[in-house]
């Protein structure tokens, strides 16, 4: 039976369109689009600012330099964070499941943007626990960060669902023993949700 649902952050919760970024630093650093994309996705130091590694100004510098962006830190921090969007039909969703179930956010994310989705995004209320990447020191593939979702979830790992657009994150929580579902539309979301017996 389940007793706790876990949910993904980014293009779950709320939408995400890395697609605005790009095109805003691509404007101004004179790099083509592609260029700005591939520097973003192998980004190291991405990932060493998603696990707290490195703080927002530390980060705000790398960027700039490896883009050749000419933004002060408040500029970059406004195109860095303009991807995000209401995602509507399950803001709908989640107040309902608030209810009878214990809510915890899973997310691979950094300060800069979870600082500005907390502030603007007013679902999170909703939320009992939150499991943040550059909070807990690690991102998800690992064990670890799945291993203190189902501790923050007060509950045994079969008595968990847990939703994420991401295939490999969900793999991972199924081997852990998690009821777990790529979420790919709202649609698939409400049938997983009624398979489980939680939405009528």
């Amino acid at each position: 039976m389940v007793k706790t649902i876990i949910f993904d952050l980014g293009n779950v919760v709320i939408n995400v369109n890395q697609k605005l970024m790009f095109e805003k630093f691509t404007k101004n650093s004179g790099k083509p689009l592609n260029e700005i994309e591939k520097i973003y996705e192998n980004s190291a130091d991405r990932r060493k600012f998603e696990m707290g590694k490195l703080n927002p100004t530390q980060f705000y510098n790398l960027m700039k330099k490896g883009m050749n962006l000419n933004l002060s830190f408040d500029e970059f921090r406004k195109v860095y964070t303009c991807m995000f969007s209401h995602n509507k039909e399950i803001e709908k969703i989640i107040p309902k499941l608030k209810k009878n179930y214990r809510l915890v956010l899973l997310s691979n994310t950094d300060e800069l943007h979870y600082s500005f989705i907390r502030k603007n995004f007013n679902v999170l209320n909703y939320f009992n626990d939150f499991v943040l990447s550059y909070k807990f020191g690690c991102r998800k593939p690992n064990p670890l960060i799945f291993l203190e979702a189902i501790k923050k979830s007060r509950t045994y790992p079969w008595n968990c669902a847990y939703f994420d657009d991401i295939k490999e994150f969900v793999w991972v929580a199924r081997m852990m023993g998690v009821k777990a579902f790529q979420y790919k539309s709202i649609e698939k979301l409400k049938s997983d949700l009624k398979k489980l017996g939680i939405l009528g």
